[in-house]
């Protein structure tokens, strides 16, 4: 017996390092959110399941994982943006697909400086629902900020949007004057200061009346070069997360979320 659970557990494990390897050959993704709901949201106020469709940035039109949350109505009206939610990640451009990740968030306290507990944080994991690591809110004073962690809590990457005036405020033109590009740099760890990012989640412009009437963002996912396919999986957890806690309710209610600004959401 204790012959054929060895055998299971390193098969299960091979399994799930099989799985990650979909994301090594991609160095560069565009996570592109549907329209799905944007009629009831306009309308009515209330979040839809968010849906997501992701591409290579070389080839944007060839969508490669489809990306679904499932939550309960009463749910995503109780607690709207600051929801939990899992997304399921499937290979292929529509649902039904292998799944690849599952990206599970627990509700916590909206993000806000100087707080001491209650972070938010998403985790991801392996299709077997086995973790591999988490993407948890750091304390912070001026600008929010986000570690990465491996299932092993050990420290991969610090997420923070590029600041000025000493650390005190977003540098809104780090991305060029008037470019509608909202950065969030990745960093290694110890190294989070101007011109040391590895990486980077940028959200970008997806039109005049998307911007205004939906929810529907895109995102710019610029891995670091020595990643693999477990922190891929653990940035794709980061995007959907601050997605969910900077952008969601802009265009549908004009709500919630800040932009990224460095705001409660």
């Amino acid at each position: 017996m204790e012959f054929w659970n060895s055998v299971f557990h390193y098969t299960s494990i091979t399994l799930a390092y099989m799985q990650m390897d979909f994301l090594e050959s991609h160095q560069d993704l565009l996570v592109k959110q549907t329209r799905k709901g944007w009629l009831m949201e306009l309308c009515c106020g209330c979040d839809a399941n968010t849906e997501f469709k992701i591409a290579t940035l070389d080839d944007p039109e060839n969508d490669i994982l489809y990306a679904t949350e499932n939550t309960s109505c009463c749910i995503r009206v109780i607690c709207g943006p600051l929801r939990p939610f899992t997304i399921t990640v499937s290979e292929g451009a529509v649902s039904g697909g292998k799944t690849h990740s599952l990206h599970k968030r627990r509700r916590a306290c909206p993000p806000c400086c100087c707080k001491c507990c209650c972070f938010q944080q998403i985790e991801a994991r392996n299709p077997n629902v086995t973790s591999i690591g988490k993407v948890i809110e750091n304390i912070w004073c001026c600008v929010p900020s986000f570690t990465v962690f491996d299932v092993n809590q050990n420290e991969q990457y610090i997420i923070q949007q590029p600041t000025c005036c000493g650390g005190c405020c977003v540098n809104c033109c780090a991305e060029g004057f008037c470019s509608c590009r909202v950065p969030f740099y990745i960093y290694e760890p110890g190294q989070h200061v101007a011109g040391q990012e590895v990486g980077k989640v940028v959200k970008i412009w997806s039109g005049l009346l998307n911007e205004l009437f939906t929810d529907a963002d895109k995102f710019e996912l610029r891995f670091p070069v020595n990643a693999d396919g477990h922190n891929k999986t653990r940035l794709l957890s980061a995007t959907f997360l601050i997605n969910e806690l900077f952008f969601e309710n802009q265009g549908s209610s004009g709500g919630d979320g800040d932009g990224g600004n460095g705001g409660d959401s």
